[in-house]
């Protein structure tokens, strides 16, 4: 009989000893904000290998990479400026003053374009500014509009998007951003141009001739499929999906022949949910061999099934494409809920507005509280709610 003889490194214990090993295994700790200061607790060792800058920066980019990054919260514009609304269940509530904006100037000249990848993107109207911002580590950065883009009606159009190099293991302020806006009249046209933080400058105007759609505007929902942009265009004859190629540089237009919101599809690629009274509906483009691109029905949700309605009960309705999520609420104002299309989880938001506010925008991150920086046998510092 023969015994097997085991190296001592590879028992479970001596594996933890190896801090290269631990710091792996903590970066898929779940990315709520509670998650490292509990985990903190445990022993010195453990609350060293989280309180390092390079872990804490790990531990968002692993996260954010994967989409696990949960909904903190949402932005609003206030009448004193930007304001963050948390809606996580204690103990994981942000305080609000923690995601306060700081800025010179006038606070409430500031529009919300849209949050995406743990970045806010505003337009600071009066000074023609735009604002990329990164609540969480107070990133900021100020760029001048580009000229054609100056001088609007308050009303912007565009999407911030982490550059890919900022994806992975290295949590850096690179971007880009995405401004598009519509030029009405008999030469009507959409237009878009694109900064990049790794240039520090716009590029060209990159333009596409819209004839059939005279009177059209951009929503403000936007979707992000892949390397593609897209925008939902309504004018006076028909609806057009206004796409543009992150990679190639170019805009292209896609024939819509029904309303609704843009959102990336289950399993990939560009999808499409309408809402008719208390029913949504969940469309998916797809092409088949001869090149012939159609809408295919993939899901139906009974929103009465999930929400408190009445059958008079008109829907208030927006959208958000990077959680796949709907806000829901009511014109006569039975507060404001949120149903993932994908999981049909709903919630009811902890906000005290009855009907979704005009500017009202999803917050997702990684959030790591401050860890307490006292005696050594000190804990970490929670978030402070119960």
């Amino acid at each position: 009989m023969t015994t097997r003889r085991h190296c001592p490194n590879s028992s479970p214990a001596a594996a933890l000893e190896d801090d290269d090993l631990l710091a792996e295994i903590l970066l898929r700790l779940p990315p709520q904000p509670s998650s490292l200061p509990r985990c903190s607790l445990t022993c010195r060792r453990w609350r060293r290998l989280i309180r390092d800058p390079g872990f804490l920066r790990r531990f968002r980019a692993h996260h954010r990479s994967r989409g696990t990054a949960p909904v903190l919260g949402f932005f609003t514009e206030e009448d004193s400026g930007i304001s963050f609304h948390p809606t996580l269940d204690p103990p994981n509530r942000v305080p609000p003053e923690r995601f306060r904006l700081q800025i010179t100037g006038r606070a409430h000249n500031c529009r919300i374009v849209c949050c995406r990848d743990g970045l806010v993107l505003l337009v600071n109207v009066h000074p023609g500014q735009v604002l990329v911002w990164d609540p969480v580590t107070s990133d900021q950065r100020n760029l001048l509009l580009p000229p054609v883009f100056r001088n609007m009606d308050k009303i912007y159009r565009g999407m911030v998007v982490r550059s890919a190099a900022a994806v992975g293991d290295v949590d850096s302020f690179q971007f880009q951003v995405v401004l598009v806006r519509c030029i009405k009249g008999p030469h009507a046209r959409a237009i878009a141009c694109v900064y990049s933080s790794d240039t520090r400058a716009w590029g060209d105007l990159i333009q596409i001739s819209t004839p059939l759609l005279r009177t059209l505007s951009v929503t403000t929902s936007a979707a992000l499929v892949g390397r593609s942009l897209y925008w939902s265009l309504y004018g006076n004859s028909s609806n057009t999906v206004l796409e543009f190629d992150l990679d190639r540089q170019n805009l292209a237009l896609i024939p819509l022949h029904m309303e609704g919101w843009i959102m990336s599809a289950e399993g990939g690629g560009l999808g499409l949910v309408s809402v008719s009274g208390h029913t949504a509906q969940l469309w998916k483009r797809e092409t088949d061999s001869d090149g012939v691109a159609t809408w295919r029905l993939t899901k139906t949700i009974q929103l009465n099934k999930l929400l408190p309605l009445g059958s008079g009960d008109r829907l208030d309705i927006d959208f958000t494409d990077e959680n796949n999520m709907l806000i829901l609420g009511t014109v006569d104002g039975i507060g404001i809920f949120t149903v993932h299309t994908e999981s049909m989880q709903c919630k009811k938001l902890p906000v005290e507005f009855k009907k979704i506010p005009s500017a009202f925008q999803p917050f997702s991150s990684v959030y790591t509280p401050e860890m307490g920086v006292g005696a050594e046998h000190a804990g970490a510092e929670p978030l402070n709610n119960k």
